[in-house]
């Protein structure tokens, strides 16, 4: 869970806070007698959902905001253009899409990945293939720009 938000927030404290609420909520969750059906999807959509509403609540979608957040300026030796240019394609997709493929990078099977999304099971691969196709084409265009 500590991956997947911080694929989403980038600040690691933040993230440790994230992931801690998460994990406090679905205790409570359990300790009242609900019914988690599925707890790891459970978890990863809440930890999704967290990570939204810190975004929503800070208002900073914007890619200066998140190089700020992530330390990115201070070291710039450790980040290659490719490395920011990746940074700044997966910015750039709707929060559900990078969702989509930061749960394709941490190695989830499409099933699972319908279920935190709940996108249906038949529409993963394709709705994936759009928004890597979407990657690929900003990091042809930033490419172009940085190497020509």
């Amino acid at each position: 869970m500590f991956r997947v938000a911080r694929k989403i927030v980038y600040d690691a404290d933040v993230v440790s806070d994230i992931v801690q609420e998460v994990f406090i909520y679905f205790f409570d969750k359990v300790n009242r007698g609900e019914e988690v059906r599925y707890p790891k999807s459970w978890l990863y959509r809440a930890t999704y959902n967290k990570c939204i509403d810190y975004w929503r609540e800070k208002k900073r979608f914007e890619y200066i905001d998140l190089i700020e957040a992530n330390g990115i300026e201070d070291d710039k030796d450790d980040y290659s253009a490719e490395k920011v240019a990746l940074h700044e394609a997966l910015n750039r997709l709707r929060p559900d899409e990078r969702f989509l493929v930061v749960l394709y990078s941490e190695g989830l099977s499409y099933k699972e990945m319908a279920e935190v999304t709940e996108i249906k099971f038949s529409s993963i691969g394709k709705t994936l293939s759009r928004i890597l196709k979407k990657i690929e084409i900003e990091l042809k265009s930033q490419c172009d720009e940085l190497y020509n």
